[in-house]
């Protein structure tokens, strides 16, 4: 099976603390992390390794659709990583987000490995994905 990996990286106008925090903590989670028109219905975080991370969402079509995820690796304040699938019986792929000081708030790297080429999933879908969400984050980013 031909995959393919995602990389971004984004300057965040919050502290490194708080940024890393909406990433984890359900009520931010819900603000922000679902692409282009969805909305979160629900976000689940049990924040420990091996904890689960699922966001329910609905897009602009009333459509269902979830992010389904295992934490792997917790480092407050710098790393986060998910063995993340793009809903229950999806492939499952992994994603990083590493987090690091910088001038004016705090740089986000979004490393999205071992996604698979099939259906709608290609490298532009996905990277378009994860700057929605991305752009979402910065505009929630004066909550934090």
């Amino acid at each position: 099976m031909n995959r393919f990996a995602v990389t971004l990286q984004r300057v965040i106008r919050a502290p490194r603390a708080r940024v890393y925090r909406a990433f984890l903590d359900p009520e931010l989670v819900a603000q922000w992390l679902a692409p282009g028109g969805s909305v979160v219905s629900t976000a689940t975080v049990d924040e420990r390794v091996g904890g689960v991370h699922r966001v329910d969402m609905i897009d602009e079509h009333g459509e269902a659709h979830l992010f389904d995820s295992v934490i792997q690796e917790l480092v407050p304040d710098e790393r986060i990583v998910l063995l993340f699938k793009f809903g229950l019986d999806a492939e499952e792929t992994v994603l990083t987000v590493s987090f690091r000081d910088m001038s004016g708030g705090t740089e986000v790297t979004l490393d999205h490995q071992r996604v698979p080429l099939i259906g709608p999933l290609n490298q532009r879908s996905v990277d378009a994905g994860w700057n929605s969400v991305l752009d979402k984050l910065e505009g929630v980013a004066d909550a934090l």
